[in-house]
């Protein structure tokens, strides 16, 4: 009996150490080398291609260069004289004429476009929720499914179901494998639904934003996977949409119990623990095993 304890103990000693050595290998292995350039070779090409561009430019001549340079700009004496000149012609010809009292009256229309097409922006920045949309919500019911106790890194499926057809309940959308929980909310008719917990992964199986159908129930699928043990919180959270504005409406809370067993806390520990640890604690055990067999042996 005792060789037989040696036996497995030297296993699994080599079995841990085993993993741990994999573990760390892939946490501490070097992984691909960046390539680097040569700074000489980079400047060697630089070169070259700095040489090949003043060949292929063709020489410049003096007329060329002449004819580049930009032509002299006139004094600002005599501009700002043409200027006065022509605004004194256009005042007296539109004092003539009358439009010099128009001017003014144009200017406050246009101030008045002006002033819707502002408010219109800010509108269109700042959006908000009609009372008539509010208003025009109905009520349906609503039921969710989620299981009483899951297993650690192991999945599990969670159901949402809303229904518009008119009946009383959503239940029977369900699986009904687990713990189902019913309610109302208020909808419009686009409806988007979100599940959310913070020690839990979480994988959408469907749309997260549906359209409600009169004629049958709406469901919601996601592929929850426990990252720890102990008792965490499921969040279901209901948007009814309204164009691009999303409204909270109601937030639905379940608990989620995890339960850990032998193996799966076993396991648990080796996934968050120290890789050298479990790489010293299986050497030592392997040690101790094979110190056991030849002690056990050397008797004999």
């Amino acid at each position: 009996m005792l060789r037989l304890i040696s036996i497995l103990l030297l296993l699994c000693g080599l079995g841990a150490a085993g993993y741990a050595g994999s573990v760390l290998l892939e946490q501490y292995a070097p992984h691909d080398e960046v390539v680097t350039t040569n700074p000489v070779e980079e400047a060697e090409t630089e070169q070259a291609f700095e040489m090949a561009e003043t060949e292929a430019l063709p020489p410049i001549t003096e007329d060329e260069v002449i004819a580049a340079e930009p032509a002299p700009a006139p004094r600002a004496a005599r501009s700002i004289q043409a200027e006065d000149m022509e605004n004194g012609m256009a005042d007296s010809e539109m004092a003539d004429s009358g439009l010099a009292e128009i001017r003014p009256q144009s200017a406050e229309i246009l101030e008045g476009f002006d002033a819707p097409r502002a408010q219109s922006r800010s509108a269109n920045v700042q959006p908000s929720v009609s009372k008539d949309f509010i208003e025009n919500l109905k009520t349906v019911p609503v039921a969710h499914e989620t299981p009483s106790t899951a297993e650690y890194k192991r999945a599990f499926d969670v159901t949402l179901a809303i229904d518009s057809t008119g009946d009383d309940s959503a239940a029977d959308a369900l699986p009904g494998r687990g713990n189902i929980i019913e309610g109302e909310a208020k909808v419009s008719d686009r409806v988007e639904a979100r599940l959310s917990g913070a020690n839990f992964e979480i994988v959408p199986m469907s749309p997260d934003v549906q359209s409600l159908s009169p004629l049958t129930e709406n469901v919601w699928r996601w592929s929850v996977t426990p990252l720890s043990a102990g008792s965490h919180d499921l969040v279901f959270e209901i948007y009814a949409i309204d164009e691009d504005t999303v409204t909270p409406l109601r937030t639905f809370r379940d608990t989620v119990t995890v339960q850990v067993s032998g193996l799966n806390r076993a396991i648990a520990f080796a996934d968050q623990a120290n890789p050298l640890f479990v790489l010293l604690g299986g050497l030592g055990s392997a040690i101790a095993g094979l110190i056991g067999v030849i002690r056990f042996f050397g008797r004999k």
